[in-house]
């Protein structure tokens, strides 16, 4: 056997493999050792025939068994003689297949992709440092303040006011169509923020077992109910309880129960505290994914297209399960979206080539700064990610072996590790402080 391989510029590998006339006799005599099993012969019993006398029954019949033995055997030689490894056991085309002249086969099988780094210093990012304000702590304590909220059922002829929380029974229908059969029940808290604009105007003075019909006109913008936006709806209410909303006052005995806190201070120091850690961590983790995306920029990747189409599947049938959505196939989808499968499928591709592209530079990180994860490491990954999901870290390692995903957390600690490698490595400017409304903006991408 003989072979040729030429490496190509996009991660691919020319493969050219031939054999003389022996080796062709070889993969034949195998191929016939396999078949007499279940090639009947009269006088013999299953699998006891000679092997010269299957032969003359099988004859060339079992041409493609043997060249799948001789080139499966061939590729377990060669894999190790390789110098740019097949990802995946490659497709062969067997150009001729001969007893007497031997054989040829081509394949043309995918590598492993490959990166090329930028200097990591090079990469500048500006952090982002949280500032606490005062109205924020504030804030706080009145969401703390509402969950202590106490409710006192109203008498029969005491009106709806702006604060109270209401049982009501209603039904609503668009103009134009029937209204539906039964009434639905559920509570209305006047003056919560998520109510649209003017609609509590409507139930103010009502009493206890009053009726009502209105119409009310959703905002052309309303993100709580984007269905009802624009429109006008006809509602029928029914008020079945009215109860008075009241609050604590927010001082020591409010922060003793809260959480047993000694004092007001102590509460607004710990609520503080917990502000700045949850904002740090997630502000820390933008700034990293900031200086992620400039890496890959500046990167180099060869990726095989078979890799980015596998991967362009998996992330759409994630948006199918994340989403609930009934099964179906991309090109379901697209039909029903109304849209090219080229175009969704680009779309959905962007962001597998994201995800294959991360992935790929954090090992690339990993191998040239010799970054890997110690025992002691990866048991203390363990009790971090225990603690996370509020469970044992025995628990936590019982069932990651069950399910097989000891590949995946190791990843995860490491990956952890490059990214922190990664931060420190980066040029930081100044960090520039901003406000929480301003963090909230820049974490949910609107800025």
């Amino acid at each position: 056997m003989e072979f040729t391989a030429k490496k190509n510029n996009n991660a691919s590998c020319d493969l050219t493999i031939t054999f003389n006339a022996a080796e062709v006799e070889v993969a034949y005599k195998k191929a016939y050792e396999r078949a007499k099993e279940k090639v009947k012969i009269p006088g013999f019993r299953p699998g006891k025939a000679p092997l010269d006398m299957v032969e003359k029954v099988l004859g060339d019949s079992v041409i493609d068994d043997a060249a799948n033995v001789m080139l499966n055997q061939a590729m377990a030689d060669l894999f190790d003689k390789l110098e740019h490894k097949p990802i995946r056991i490659p497709q062969f085309q067997v150009e001729s297949f001969d007893r007497k002249t031997g054989a040829k086969a081509k394949a043309t099988y995918d590598t492993k992709p490959e990166v090329t780094l930028p200097k990591l210093k090079k990469i500048k990012i500006q952090p982002k440092e949280i500032k606490i304000a005062d109205a924020d702590i504030q804030k706080e304590l009145e969401g703390m303040q509402k969950n202590l909220a106490r409710n006192s059922l109203k008498e029969e002829g005491d009106k709806v006011e702006a604060t109270d929380l209401l049982e009501i029974n209603y039904k609503f229908k668009e103009e134009g169509k029937d209204f539906p059969d039964a009434y639905q029940t559920g509570k209305f808290q006047m003056g919560a923020t998520q109510n649209p604009p003017g609609f509590e105007d409507n139930l103010l003075g009502m009493k206890m077992n009053d009726e009502k019909e209105f119409n009310f006109r959703y905002p052309d913008s309303f993100p709580q109910s984007p269905e009802s936006a624009g429109k006008t709806l006809i509602y029928i209410v029914k008020v079945t309880a009215i109860y008075k909303v009241t609050y604590p006052d927010i001082n020591d005995d409010f922060a003793s129960e809260v959480d047993g806190s000694a004092n007001l201070q102590e509460l607004k120091d710990k609520t503080k505290k917990q502000l700045e850690e949850i904002f740090v961590s997630a502000l820390k983790k933008k700034a990293i994914d900031e200086a992620y995306t400039d890496i890959i920029k500046e990167s180099k990747f060869i990726i095989p297209e078979s890799l980015i189409k596998e991967e362009t599947d998996g992330v759409f049938h994630n948006f199918i399960h994340e989403f609930g959505l009934p099964h179906t196939t991309l090109p379901e989808y697209a039909k029903r979206l109304g849209k090219e499968e080229s175009e969704v499928r680009e779309s959905f591709g962007k962001a597998a080539e994201k995800r294959i592209q991360t992935y790929l530079l954090k090992h690339k990180i990993g191998e040239e700064y010799k970054i890997t994860i110690s025992d002691e490491e990866w048991e203390e990954g363990y009790e971090k990610e225990a603690k996370t999901q509020g469970i044992p870290t025995e628990s936590l390692k019982k069932e990651v072996q069950k399910q097989k995903a000891e590949t995946f957390y190791r990843d995860k600690f490491l990956f952890d590790k490059i990214d922190e490698f990664v931060y420190g490595e980066v040029d930081k400017k100044s960090p520039k402080s901003v406000s929480i409304e301003e963090a909230e903006k820049l974490l949910s991408g609107k800025e």
